[in-house]
């Protein structure tokens, strides 16, 4: 994947490069190049999924957009607040590749914690 260059905090620079690493579907886009510490990637084999990443005092905040769905202005689906950047790195992946979200119980649209289904193992 490409990365922006456009300058970053340590934190989210960090990120991105793990992003870059570890998403194989995501291509960052130019719309958060004025932000230290929000990224914007978009999905290359579902292009009208997308998603935004701001780092803030309660998470990381995650708006997942779909642009073919026009219930918000944002086209948001969901807008959730995980804890850690792997968590939202597993989310973006699954999002991005193009999968559904069934694996969490509670999306939301109000930067709301969202919470995994823990998923058991028979042995």
């Amino acid at each position: 994947m490409m990365l922006r260059t456009d300058k970053k905090d340590e934190v989210t620079e960090a990120f991105r490069q793990l992003v870059g690493r570890k998403v194989p579907d995501a291509v960052e886009t130019k719309d958060a190049e004025l932000s230290l510490s929000t990224l914007s990637f978009q999905s290359t084999i579902q292009t009208q999924r997308h998603v935004w990443l701001d780092k803030g005092d309660e998470g990381i905040t995650i708006d997942l957009e779909d642009w073919n769905i026009e219930d918000e202005w944002d086209n948001a689906v969901a807008r959730v607040t995980v804890a850690s950047w792997q968590e939202a790195l597993e989310l973006i992946n699954i999002w991005l590749s193009g999968a559904d979200l069934k694996n969490y119980v509670n999306l939301n649209k109000e930067y709301k914690p969202i919470f995994k289904i823990q998923e058991v193992s028979v042995g």
